[in-house]
């Protein structure tokens, strides 16, 4: 199996006659076929010998090449990206991951992919040890004897001419449900999937508490309900696991091995799902109204009062003393460029959500890197000129989530005390914040 990592926006080399860490024509042609498969673009030509990656990060893999894109996090080696990539998607996704699940020795050497699948078969293996799920079927069968309700209506129609047939109707306390049924489905695809010997032995041994449940189809288990009720809810992790990766698993003209798996995530809509995970909690605990994608509102009206350029702001807390609009940007700020390279037009968005929703702050915050001084949280302040709001620019650590719900939490008490010190030129100086004016727009708040 080959299989190449590289990371996002960079380029890889492509030969007839691939040298190590190259792919071939044909990989190129197979791992294109899957992404297209998918509808997303991973990666696209560059140039006649070359292909670049896109801001799509995860893996793709057929039967015979895997290409694993991660994210670009300053500082961090391979090793240590692939885990916090999984530590973002399991954020996202609501999936509490412990870090010895993703670190270590024995976890240098596995792909994207292969910490997926071993984390599915681990936490999958825990639950079957206890026994499988089992609930209540309704049935309905001609046996000779009684067994539940005698369904009369069939009874006397179709069975009139067979007395020595009942028809029933009765419940039986069955493992074959659809819980089960995506769990056996995810079990027996990713066997076929991973490379490892333990992985595939671990999940053998899982497959065989599954002996009377109906090994069904991909489309069909993803389209078939599992309800997850009070009881069930130990199962919850394994199951959200197995839609996650049966959702990326797309089929060629043909079947069976010919199946692949493309876990592919658009790294803007993945950071900003991770922040507004971390933000949901801080808010709870503060009880903080916290709305994600809105609320949706529009920026004008036509002259029927019908509205136009609807707004939908990543995140909207309300902190009952003041309204904050947060948007997430998966961009490398640079300190040495003029406003730290945030664009004319991120600073226009953030002006129309401030007019909008009539809020005290708005927050444009960006993954922290090592260039930057100082730690994750505020990096500088511009005031909106006229209307009194705030523009804040801040940052957030994805190489360490342990320091992300800190951040938000200080974020959002510095909005608060920027909210109270704005009007007050002797409470700014103390705070050693000051006012310069830039280009019409913008008033600058920054450190001397």
């Amino acid at each position: 199996m080959n299989t190449l990592t590289m990371k996002e926006h960079e380029t890889a080399a492509v030969s007839e006659r691939p040298l190590a860490g190259q792919l071939s024509t044909t990989d190129v042609i197979d791992l294109d076929r899957a992404q297209r498969a998918m509808g997303v673009e991973a990666f696209r030509w560059s140039g006649r010998d070359q292909i670049k990656a896109t801001e799509q990060v995860g893996m793709i893999a057929t039967a015979n090449v895997r290409l694993e894109i991660l994210p670009k996090i300053g500082g961090l080696g391979i090793p240590e990206t692939r885990g916090a990539l999984v530590r973002m998607i399991a954020i996202a996704s609501d999936l509490p991951v412990w870090d010895s699940e993703i670190t270590g020795h024995d976890h240098q050497d596995r792909d994207l992919l292969e910490l997926l699948i071993g984390l599915f078969a681990r936490r999958l293996h825990q639950q079957v040890r206890a026994g499988l799920s089992r609930s209540y079927q309704q049935r309905e069968d001609d046996l000779s004897l009684l067994r539940g309700k005698l369904n009369v209506t069939r009874q006397f129609t179709k069975l009139a001419a067979s007395p020595q047939k009942l028809a029933c109707r009765y419940d039986n306390f069955t493992a074959d449900n659809g819980l089960n049924r995506l769990l056996l489905c995810a079990t027996t695809f990713l066997r076929r999937r991973t490379t490892r010997t333990d992985t595939q032995r671990l999940l053998s041994e899982i497959i065989s508490h599954f002996e009377d449940v109906s090994n069904e189809s991909v489309s069909t288990v993803l389209l078939e309900p599992s309800v997850i009720d009070r009881i069930d809810r130990r199962w919850s992790i394994p199951a959200r696991l197995a839609r996650l990766l049966l959702s990326k698993v797309y089929q060629t003209a043909h079947s069976g091995p010919h199946d692949g798996i493309a876990i592919l995530f658009d790294m803007n809509r993945l950071f900003e799902a991770y922040v507004a995970a971390i933000a949901r909690r801080v808010c709870q605990a503060h009880g903080y109204a916290l709305s994600v994608q809105g609320p949706q509102r529009y920026l004008a009206t036509d002259a029927e009062h019908e509205g136009a350029f609807l707004t939908r702001p990543d995140l909207h807390v309300d902190l009952v003393a003041s309204k904050v609009v947060l948007d997430t940007k998966w961009k490398h700020l640079d300190s040495a460029r003029p406003n730290f390279g945030v664009t004319q037009s991120d600073a226009y968005q953030m002006l129309g959500y401030a007019l909008v929703y009539q809020t005290t702050s708005t927050i444009l915050l960006y993954p922290h890197h090592d260039g930057l001084k100082g730690r994750p949280g505020v990096q500088t302040a511009w005031r909106f000129q006229n209307i009194g709001a705030t523009l804040i620019l801040a940052t957030i650590d994805v190489a360490k989530p342990e320091n992300a719900e800190p951040t938000i939490r200080r974020l959002l008490a510095a909005i608060m005390s920027f909210t109270d010190q704005l009007h007050s030129t002797e409470a700014l100086e103390d705070a050693g914040i000051g006012y310069t004016y830039r280009r019409n727009l913008l008033q600058q708040v920054s450190r001397p």
